[in-house]
C-alpha cells in the first residue's frame, strides 16, 4: 500500500469514527438521543426488516425512526457533521430554486466519478447526460433492452434463484453496455468494473471499507479509460457508475415488492403493461437516492435560514417529504429513463417466462448504503407449476 493509499484510509476511518460518535451520543446540553442525520449516513440502519451483507445478521431496522427523527428536527438544521440538513417538499424547492446545488462528495474520494461542481453547473453537462440517457436516447435502445432482458430470463431455471445475483446486476450491465455503446469485446471487463464500482454513489456520504475502497476505486478508473477519448465520456461515466446502480436498485426493489404480492405477478403476466406502473410506484415509494450531498453555489435562504455559497447540504428525502424524484438537481433526471426502461423490460421478460414467483429466504441488504439501500441478495424460487 502506498503512503496515499494509508493516509485515505487513516482519513476514511476518522469520518466513520465521527459518524458513528455524533450518532450514539447527545448533543451537549441537549438530552436525548444522538444526531439522526450521522446515525442515518453511517449506514447501518438497515430497515425494512433486512438483514445487511456484512456478517449475515439481523439489520437493525430503523431506518424509519431515523428519518422520522431528522424530520422532527425541522425543515432546515445543521447537522455536528457540519452539513445543512434539508428536507420537506417546500424547504427542497427552494434549496433547488434559490441555492444552485450540485452533487458533491462528503467524504474523501479514492478516485472521483463525479463532474466537479463548476463543470455541473454548465449546461454542457446536463446536455450530455440528456443525449447519452435522456428519453430519446433510451428509446434508440428499446430494442436491444427488451432482447437483452429477455435473454437474462432465458438463462434462469425454474427453481430457487438470487434475483441479484442472477437476473437483475448481469442484466443491469447488459443493458447499460448497450446504452453505452460497449464494444462487444470489452464488455466482460465493463460488467467487472461496473460491479467494483457498485458502492460508489454510498461512498458519496459513507465511508467504505479499505478493501471496498480500493476495489471501487480500480472499477471507476477501469470505467474512466474505457470511456476516454469519447465526446461525452464524462456523462457517460455518471451513466455508468450512478445511471446503472440506479437501474439495479429499481429492479431489485421492483422484485421484492412482486415477491409479497403473487396477484401483482398474475396481474403483470396478463398485462405487461403493469410493469410501467409498477415501476413509477416503486420510483415514488422508494426513490433511487433517499438522500443527497450537495455543495452549494450560491448564498439562498432555505425556510428562514441562510445557507452560504460553498456550504454542504444534503437533501434527504423523509416520510413528511413524500417522495421527490430523485434528487434536487435537475441534470440527475436524466440517470431514470435507462433506469425505468430497463427495470420495466426485465419484470416483462421474467413474467413472460416463469408463471409463479415466490419468496425463499430473507433478502439482504449492504451495510454502509445509506443512499441506495441496495439489495446484496434476494432469495426467490421460480417455476412453472406449484409444487408440494
Amino acid at each position: 500500500m502506498t503512503a496515499a493509499t494509508n493516509a485515505l484510509g487513516r482519513e476514511l476511518q476518522l469520518v466513520h469514527a465521527a459518524q458513528w460518535l455524533y450518532a450514539i451520543n447527545a448533543e451537549p446540553f441537549v438530552p436525548g438521543a444522538g444526531d439522526p442525520y450521522a446515525r442515518l449516513v453511517r449506514g447501518f440502519e438497515i430497515g425494512e426488516n433486512g438483514t445487511d451483507g456484512t456478517d449475515g445478521t439481523d439489520g437493525t431496522d430503523d431506518a424509519g425512526g431515523t428519518l422520522a427523527s431528522i424530520a422532527e428536527r425541522g425543515p432546515v438544521w445543521r447537522s455536528r457533521l457540519d452539513t445543512w440538513v434539508v428536507t420537506g417538499p417546500a424547504a427542497l424547492r427552494e434549496l433547488s430554486a434559490g441555492a444552485e446545488p450540485v452533487v458533491s462528495a462528503a467524504v474523501p474520494q479514492a478516485e472521483a466519478w463525479l463532474p466537479d461542481p463548476a463543470r455541473q453547473r454548465t449546461t454542457e453537462t446536463a446536455r450530455d447526460l440528456a443525449r447519452r440517457g435522456g428519453t430519446r436516447a433510451v428509446g434508440k435502445q428499446a430494442g436491444s433492452l427488451r432482447e437483452q432482458a429477455g435473454q437474462a430470463a432465458a438463462r434462469l431455471g425454474p427453481g430457487p434463484v438470487d434475483l441479484v445475483a442472477g437476473f437483475a446486476e448481469p442484466l443491469t450491465a447488459a443493458g447499460y453496455a448497450a446504452v453505452l455503446d460497449v464494444p462487444e469485446e470489452r464488455r466482460a471487463a465493463f460488467a467487472a468494473d461496473l460491479a467494483a464500482a457498485a458502492p460508489a454513489v454510498d461512498a458519496l456520504l459513507c465511508p467504505q471499507t479499505p478493501d471496498t475502497t480500493r476495489r471501487m476505486a480500480a472499477g471507476v478508473r477501469g470505467l474512466r479509460e474505457l470511456f476516454a477519448g469519447r465526446a461525452h465520456a464524462e456523462a457517460d461515466l455518471v451513466l455508468a457508475v450512478a445511471g446503472a446502480r440506479a437501474a439495479a436498485d429499481l429492479l431489485g426493489d421492483a422484485l421484492r415488492r412482486l415477491l409479497d404480492r403473487p396477484r401483482e405477478w398474475t396481474l403483470l403476466r396478463s398485462d405487461p403493461a403493469h410493469a410501467d406502473r409498477l415501476v413509477e410506484e416503486v420510483l415514488h415509494q422508494r426513490p433511487p437516492w433517499r438522500a443527497c450531498p450537495l455543495v452549494v453555489l450560491a448564498q439562498a435562504e432555505v425556510a428562514g435560514t441562510r445557507i452560504e455559497a460553498g456550504d454542504s447540504v444534503t437533501a434527504v428525502s423523509t416520510p413528511a417529504a413524500g417522495a421527490p424524484a430523485p434528487l434536487p438537481v435537475a441534470a440527475c433526471a436524466t440517470l431514470l429513463p435507462a433506469a425505468r426502461a430497463l427495470a420495466g423490460q426485465a419484470l416483462v421478460a421474467l413474467a413472460a417466462r416463469f408463471p409463479l414467483l415466490r419468496p425463499d429466504g430473507e433478502p439482504v441488504h449492504m451495510r454502509r448504503a445509506p443512499l441506495t439501500r441496495r439489495l446484496v441478495r434476494l432469495p426467490a424460487r421460480l417455476g412453472e407449476e406449484e409444487t408440494r
